[in-house]
């Protein structure tokens, strides 16, 4: 059996929901290459998450100073 008659046949036996997820990771695959992205792309939920993540970060004092950082990339790469 061929990808192609594979594919149809789940296609036949997945629900709307399945299909829908599957039609996204595809639209995913189709904009990475078309970008040549070397990194994954996020959907919104993980970009959500990130988010949330960062604001906790925030709240409890786990960041560092953006001017230490630029300052510490510019030693580091001789900048």
């Amino acid at each position: 059996m061929t990808t192609l008659e594979n594919t149809i046949s789940l296609i036949r036996i997945l629900p709307e929901a399945d299909l829908d997820e599957i039609q996204n990771f595809a639209k995913k695959l189709i904009q990475k290459r078309e970008a040549n992205c070397p990194f994954a792309l996020k959907s919104r939920e993980d970009i959500y998450k990130d988010l949330e993540i960062a604001h906790q970060q925030i709240a409890s004092g786990e960041y560092q100073d953006a001017d230490e950082f630029i300052v510490g990339v510019k030693k580091e790469y001789g900048i």
